[in-house]
């Protein structure tokens, strides 16, 4: 039975658009994780939650005693969150509170992977929407290849062993969330986990399902979404292994993760990933889907490197300004697409299937979708 087919027969209507915004208020914090399996590699890791209520009031956040509280960042309980790159620059939160009390769960998880020289906030606006959607949100730093890294000259490991380590990475957050002596876990649905990457993280989320050697398949993850996802390198007969619904969300503008080479080429090859879904926007880039335009302001900031100056100002100008789709609409896009691709096959809601289905003019201008079933 087809899509549009299940959803008249259960009398579903399409969805007119994803909740914008969503039900929930918005709560975060930041915990440092262990990975008992690899000593000395801790994962500071933010999290998003729903908040009961206006969320104003201070609290226990999402995780309470376990994991362990990441010290010295800014912002306090009660107030709108900060969210850090490097040192004392990064940029606030006009949606997300300080260790706001969580609502009771328990809530599906979606855990996200940042991009090479990334951050964990890289993607805070999709964070926040998937948060106000009835998500916890986990989006852990992965250790050596982050922007602070790339700045302080020390990423020195290898491509592939970066990828073994992240796959390892994500795996290690979710035993921490879900662990029954965590205070996080009756927030948790442990049977509705998705995977949500962007750029090397889009690799890293769409690979979780079937692990890369020696980090194993995690089969907790029941969902994979890949953002810009640099999928060249996987070979197809890797690609066709994947057992779970995958999203593909790319700009034919980017130069970097070109759709022809990733996106395209991957959802080809997703031959047991069912459904798959391709959403390619006509005037975006490859960073149009991240908060370089809001950390445009970095290389004002004082303690940043030259390097890391010029990078972001490079990258904020060649993303941020037309022809190229605007920022704001370019991130209403992945949250269109993201949470309704969540809401579709982790919460089996139809209408939401619906909406992708209906095709690009609905999510918006310059959308093309491709659905396989």
């Amino acid at each position: 039975m087809n899509l549009k087919v299940a959803a008249a027969a259960a009398g579903v209507g399409l969805r007119a658009d994803p909740p914008q915004p969503g039900p929930w208020a918005v709560g975060y914090r930041t915990v440092r994780i262990t990975d008992p399996r690899r000593p000395g590699r801790q994962l500071i890791t933010s999290l998003w939650y729903p908040v009961a209520g206006s969320g104003a009031q201070a609290g226990g956040g999402a995780g309470g005693s376990c994991p362990e509280v990441a010290g010295g960042e800014r912002g306090r309980a009660g107030q709108h969150a900060f969210y850090p790159l490097i040192g004392d620059a990064g940029f606030g939160s006009d949606v997300a509170v300080t260790d706001a009390p969580p609502a009771p769960g328990p809530f599906p998880l979606a855990v996200f992977s940042h991009g090479s020289a990334g951050s964990r906030v890289q993607a805070a606006y999709l964070m926040e929407a998937l948060a106000n959607d009835g998500y916890v949100v986990a989006a852990p730093d992965h250790p050596g290849d982050t922007m602070l890294d790339a700045a302080a000259g020390v990423r020195t490991e290898e491509q592939l062993a970066m990828a073994v380590d992240r796959s390892r990475d994500v795996s290690a957050v979710i035993d921490a969330l879900t662990d029954a002596t965590c205070s996080a876990a009756p927030s948790i649905r442990p049977d509705q986990i998705a995977m949500v990457g962007f750029s090397y993280g889009g690799l890293t989320a769409i690979l979780a399902s079937i692990g890369l050697s020696p980090a194993p398949a995690d089969p907790r993850v029941r969902v994979s979404v890949g953002i810009a996802a640099t999928t060249a390198p996987v070979p197809p007969m890797l690609l066709a292994q994947v057992p779970v619904p995958t999203l593909l969300l790319g700009g034919v503008r980017d130069p970097v993760v070109t759709m022809v080479d990733n996106g395209d080429r991957a959802f080809a090859d997703l031959l047991a990933s069912h459904p798959r879904l391709s959403v390619a926007v006509a005037d975006a880039t490859h960073n149009s889907f991240t908060e370089i335009c809001r950390q445009a302001g970095l290389p004002g900031s004082a303690g940043v490197p030259p390097g890391l100056r010029l990078w972001v100002a490079v990258t904020a100008a060649v993303t941020c300004r037309p022809p190229l789709l605007a920022p704001a609409q370019a991130q209403l896009v992945a949250d269109r697409v993201v949470v309704s691709f969540l809401d579709w096959q982790l919460r089996a809601d139809l209408a939401s299937g619906l909406y992708l289905a209906g095709g690009g003019p609905a999510i918006g201008p310059g959308v093309t979708v491709r659905l396989h079933p």
